[in-house]
Formats: C-alpha cells, sequence, structure tokens
C-alpha cells in the first residue's frame, strides 16, 4: 500500500490561504445568519398580532412558517460554529457533518408545520371568518421586504445543504408573502374569505414541498450514499485513463458534508518502484480534485504481473 505524500510547500501556502479566506467567509455567513434571526423574530411577533386582530388565516400560517425559521437559524448558526472546528483524535473528519443533521431536523419540523397548517385551513373552510384585508395587505409587504432580504443574503450560500436549508425556508416565505399580498387584494376587491384558508393550504404545500427535498438530500449524504450527480461509472473510467492504472475496484465515494466528498479505492499497476507509484497516486488525486471535487483519497495500490485483460471496474461489495 502506497500512502498518499503531502504536499508541496508551495500548496501549503495556497491551502493556508484559502483556510483563512473561508474562516472570513465563515464570519460573515454568520452575521448574515444572527441579522436574519432578529428580523424573523420580529416578523413573526408582527404577524402574529396582525392575523390575530385581521382574524387571517394566511397570516397566522405564514406566522408559523417563519416561526420554525428560528430553530433552524439558531441550529444553522450552531452548526455554522461546529463545522469550522479542526479535526481531533475523536471527530478525525471534524464536524463537517454537523450542518447536514441540522438540516435534516430543521426538515422534520417543517413536515409537522405544514399538517398543522392544512388542518387549520380545514378549520376555516366549515367554520368562515371575517378577514381584515387592510393589515393583511400592510403586513404581507413588510414581511416580502424581510424575507426576500434574508434569501438575497444567502444567495451565494446554496452549496451548503445547511444554509440551504435556511434560503429555501425564506425563499418559500417570500413566495407566500407574495400570495398574501395578492389574497389580501382580491379579498378586498370581493369580499371573498375562502381566498385565506386557501392561501393556508398553498403555504403548507410549499413547506412540505421544501422539506421533502431537504430530507431526501440529507438522508443522502448521513447513508454515505454516492454524491448528487455524480457517476460512479464516470469516476472509475477517468481512473483507468490515467497511465500506469490497469485496473479499479472497491470503489466507495461519500459525501463527508455539503461541500465535501471522499472516495477509497484498489487500483492495480504492475510492479514498479514505489517513487513511481506515488507519481501516479499524485496525478489520480490532482484529477479527481479538478474534475469531480473529490479531494480526500485513499487509494490502495495492487502489484501484478497477471496478463490478459486489465482494464475491468468493479463496484466494491
Amino acid at each position: 500500500m502506497i500512502e498518499i505524500s503531502a504536499r508541496e510547500s508551495a500548496e501549503n501556502i495556497v491551502h493556508s490561504h484559502h483556510e483563512r479566506h473561508h474562516h472570513h467567509h465563515g464570519q460573515a455567513v454568520t452575521w448574515v445568519v444572527i441579522v436574519a434571526l432578529v428580523a424573523t423574530l420580529a416578523l413573526v411577533a408582527t404577524e402574529f398580532v396582525a392575523g390575530t386582530f385581521a382574524h387571517s388565516l394566511a397570516l397566522v400560517s405564514d406566522g408559523w412558517h417563519n416561526l420554525t425559521d428560528v430553530p433552524s437559524l439558531i441550529l444553522s448558526w450552531i452548526a455554522l460554529y461546529f463545522e469550522r472546528r479542526p479535526p481531533n483524535e475523536r471527530k478525525t473528519f471534524g464536524y463537517q457533518r454537523a450542518g447536514v443533521l441540522v438540516a435534516f431536523v430543521n426538515a422534520l419540523l417543517l413536515v409537522a408545520v405544514s399538517l398543522y397548517l392544512c388542518y387549520e385551513g380545514y378549520v376555516r373552510i366549515v367554520r368562515p371568518e371575517p378577514v381584515a384585508s387592510g393589515p393583511m395587505l400592510v403586513v404581507g409587504v413588510i414581511a416580502l421586504v424581510v424575507n426576500g432580504g434574508i434569501s438575497w443574503g444567502l444567495l451565494g450560500e446554496r452549496s451548503d445543504l445547511n444554509l440551504r436549508a435556511v434560503f429555501i425556508h425564506n425563499l418559500g416565505d417570500a413566495l407566500s408573502n407574495v400570495a398574501i399580498i395578492a389574497g389580501a387584494w382580491v379579498i378586498r376587491l370581493t369580499g371573498h374569505t375562502f381566498i385565506d384558508p386557501a392561501l393556508g393550504f398553498l403555504i403548507a404545500a410549499l413547506i412540505l414541498w421544501s422539506a421533502v427535498g431537504i430530507i431526501s438530500e440529507s438522508v443522502n449524504i448521513l447513508m454515505e450514499s454516492l454524491p448528487k450527480g455524480m457517476s460512479l461509472e464516470r469516476v472509475a473510467a477517468a481512473m483507468l485513463a490515467v497511465e500506469g492504472v490497469k485496473e479499479v475496484h472497491d470503489v466507495h465515494i461519500w459525501c463527508l458534508g455539503s461541500n465535501s466528498q471522499a472516495l477509497s479505492c484498489h487500483i492495480q499497476v504492475l510492479d514498479m518502484p514505489t517513487s513511481e507509484g506515488e507519481r501516479i497516486a499524485y496525478q489520480i488525486r490532482e484529477m479527481l480534485a479538478h474534475e469531480f471535487g473529490i479531494h480526500h483519497t485513499t487509494i490502495q495500490f495492487e502489484h501484478t504481473h497477471r496478463p490478459g485483460e486489465f482494464h475491468v471496474y468493479e463496484i466494491g461489495k
């Protein structure tokens, strides 16, 4: 077995610069999450009070929708802290999956909220209540500004599953605010109050749709499945294309976190000096990093003189 050698000193300098950039970037994102938390708390209080006085299920529903963002933002802030912590003797991969666990819990909360809103919508259809469209319209505009601003602040962070969950929450909130504004305008013109519980159902469906997507992707990572959008066959074929590689088998690819993939495999080569094997390992590692974004690799070499068809690919059992 040939161990992957350390980077050259110049590459270490680049890596150190990348780590400093990531640290400063992470601090900026943390402040975005904190500001979003404060704004969301203020918005939730406003929607609950205005929705209660206006008898608007849409506003109360949106208040609950925004309230689910509060634990999401708190947990996301905690996850951002843990994700920046370095590996140790117990957590050898660090805390890269902290954000994935948070996203999974957040999505389960969203499912529960969507079911509750469907029940409330059914009650309002059975027992209609008058709705004050004026407060509904004003608070809907305020909520749209708040949620739209939070979504804009997190727009560039969607590659992180944890932050993507927060982004989707707030984008869904912003879209529901648009529906509330339109609904309030229609209620004012027509007086049809059934539009209010109908909007509640629409918001519930939007919440459920976003939750299912987050649950699916987070479970995929927690089960160490193949990263989304990656082909095992393409990765193996790319390794076989490296000069000196005769066979690739026992290939395993999984996610360490939202933005970190790992690979382990066995590679068969002809008998050769150790230095030549390290050269092949370096080429494979560089190819995997640049073409597939896989930066953590464990490669075990097998030396052979066996003649015949060498270019064989098998999935590890």
